[in-house]
């Protein structure tokens, strides 16, 4: 059993969540967290004061912990969902870099985060904040979860943080945050015209958020041909998508809430652990 355990999700992929984990895991007193990618349902064997997790996928099912878990908080990483969809993976710094998003993903995942806002252990940070103020952002996360300890200035946490490989890959390298990828998604126009050709206008939404003021944005993609090979679908089958609603969240659910008793808790991590590895 953990003390405390902080998960981090996203909206989408390259929404912040490993820069967040980096800052997370380097600027205050943290002693239980992964390389990379962990889900909510898989246990962790070892017992921590604070755990740090984080799965940018798993916003799709945070709530449920949530509700049983009073020692859990998830951090929820919002961004522009015009950036979000159009940024590119920096893995191998190849020239053919992967768009991980789409905006129908973005729009589900964000229409779960709406109904999870008032949950007070959830608690959503903004890309864009963090980017650019981000001792603010730090201040604001030690007033959501008293039990932090600081060690460090997020602002200065270059000069501290030893990431993994995967890390390093997913943040293009180690360096001093900066808001320069805010409005990218200028440089994928085309990308940006056919995403919402396909799935519809998104105004409301980016005022809504105060990411704009009016629709006149809409201008900047007059003239524009879209262009929407780039776009990431992972299709699933009917059948595949009942049985993991039906039958495979249901199991987990179930084997999360025995992972949280004080008597059994850490057999019940330790056994499936073990039956992974087999």
């Amino acid at each position: 059993m953990h003390k405390h355990h902080i998960h981090i999700v996203g909206c989408v992929p390259r929404s912040g969540t490993t820069l967040m984990t980096e800052l997370m895991i380097t600027c205050f007193d943290i002693d239980g967290y992964t390389e990379h990618e962990h889900s909510i349902f898989k246990e962790f064997t070892n017992c921590s004061d604070v755990l740090c997790t984080k799965n940018p996928n798993d916003i799709k099912r945070v709530a449920y912990p949530l509700s049983i878990n009073p020692e859990l908080y998830v951090i929820y990483m919002l961004r522009d969902p015009r950036d979000a969809i159009a940024s590119r993976s920096h893995k191998n710094n190849r020239a053919d870099k992967k768009i991980w998003g789409n905006l129908a993903d973005w729009k589900a995942h964000h229409a779960i985060a709406e109904k999870l806002e008032n949950e007070p252990n959830f608690i959503t940070i903004k890309y864009e904040d963090l980017v650019s103020h981000p001792d603010s952002v730090q201040a604001l996360l030690e007033q959501k979860m008293p039990f932090l300890k600081r060690k460090a200035l997020f602002s200065e946490y270059h000069l501290q943080a030893k990431p993994s490989d995967k890390s390093d890959a997913a943040l293009g390298g180690l360096r001093p945050i900066s808001p320069v990828s805010i409005g990218n998604w200028r440089k994928n126009k085309p990308y940006i015209k056919a995403q919402i050709e396909k799935y519809g206008d998104i105004t409301d939404t980016l005022i809504r958020l105060d990411y704009e003021s009016d629709s006149s944005w809409l201008s900047e993609l007059e003239g524009i041909e879209p262009d929407n090979q780039d776009e990431s679908i992972k299709q699933k089958s009917a059948f595949r998508r009942w049985k993991e609603k039906n039958i495979t969240m249901k199991r987990r659910q179930l084997f999360y809430r025995l992972s949280q008793s004080r008597r059994y808790g850490k057999t019940i991590a330790l056994i499936r652990n073990a039956l992974r590895k087999l």
